[in-house]
């Protein structure tokens, strides 16, 4: 995988927290099976120079931590309400930028190989009916 914006380290860090958000099973890949992390220059590209950085900053330092470690934040970054508004804010932050960035690139069946849309039957379209009938008119 090669990025723009993301170094060796930071990418492996966007692998590792995806693996932890999403571990696959007998029939979905795990999230760095699903090579969607190739993607990530598509959502990178739009973010500003801030949320970049710390999003580059957090990736950097999970590629670092144990597996366990990082499944504790996230747990706390769902419960941001909890906290102190300091604390809760952080946590708010590490919820929508990154469970959001490996949510959203996984759920997006950008990758090559086996389709999450088909795995999870999901095929948005529009279909033209005709309008269903009113009783009484």
């Amino acid at each position: 995988m090669t990025s723009r914006f993301l170094s060796l380290r930071q990418q492996a860090g966007l692998r590792k927290v995806g693996d932890v958000l999403i571990p696959g099973d007998a029939e979905f890949p795990r999230f760095s099976r699903s090579r969607c992390a190739e993607q990530v220059d598509r959502m990178l590209a739009y973010m500003n120079d801030s949320d970049l950085s710390g999003v580059k900053l957090l990736l950097g330092l999970f590629r670092f931590l144990p597996k366990f470690v990082l499944r504790g934040i996230l747990a706390l970054t769902d419960r941001h309400r909890a906290f102190p508004d300091a604390i809760g804010a952080g946590l708010r932050m590490i919820n929508i930028g990154i469970k959001g960035m490996v949510m959203t690139l996984y759920y997006s069946d950008l990758a090559e190989g086996v389709s999450v849309y088909d795995l999870i039957g999901w095929d948005a379209k529009v279909v033209e009916r005709e309008p269903a009938a009113v009783e009484g008119r």
